[in-house]
């Protein structure tokens, strides 16, 4: 059998201060910080030639998609937007940062906190999205079943991506802005790099 690999980005920093803030369905675009960091993933993925280029429909992995694809040389016509891979929808803690949401919703951030929450206050039921994801990653590999693979999307797509390949609900992995993950199947899908993030020094 033929070693093929799934590439996971996550998008860059964003006007909206992705670092800090829970942007879920807002759709912010990448600051120039942000489109400095994607850019930086080029060497690594020169040697790419991608079956497909899929990515979230919100416009800081469409734009972070396609500073790839120009500085990759990949086909226009590899590109495919999938709606599974949007960000889960944080709902009344749209935007906020970490110490604004354990301010105006402080039981909900400390069930959070314990990991006991099954989603944000009027947002996606956690479970819900799991299911968006796995059900998205099992129809991009039925319709691409040979060759590389690159998805362009968010930290929850990516997290539950592994989640979901690697069949192992309870792992855990940090994935930075503009940072790559990689995936390799030989008989079964292992993990070969994990948030390779250039702009910010050694992993």
């Amino acid at each position: 059998m033929q070693t093929r690999r799934l590439h996971l980005v996550r998008h860059g920093d964003t006007v909206g201060e992705s670092s800090v803030r829970y942007h879920g369905s807002n759709d912010v675009p990448l600051s120039d910080t942000g489109r400095a960091q994607v850019a930086s993933l080029v060497p690594l993925l020169q040697g790419v030639a991608p079956v497909a280029v899929v990515h979230s429909p919100l416009v800081r992995a469409v734009e972070s998609a396609a500073i790839l694809g120009r500085g990759c040389g990949w086909d226009a016509e590899r590109f495919e937007s999938f709606d599974s891979f949007r960000e889960i929808h944080f709902g009344a803690c749209e935007g906020m940062t970490a110490a604004e949401i354990a301010a105006a919703h402080p039981e909900f951030w400390a069930a959070h906190q314990r990991g006991e929450a099954s989603g944000f206050p009027g947002g996606e039921p956690l479970e819900r999205f799991a299911q968006r994801v796995a059900e998205g990653f099992h129809e991009l590999l039925e319709r691409h079943p040979r060759g590389d693979l690159v998805v362009v999307a968010h930290r929850g797509i990516v997290r539950w991506g592994l989640r979901t390949l690697l069949q192992d609900p309870a792992l855990d992995h940090g994935v930075r802005l503009a940072s790559l993950t990689v995936l390799r199947h030989g008989p079964r899908w292992d993990l070969e790099h994990l948030d390779l993030a250039p702009h910010a020094g050694a992993s």
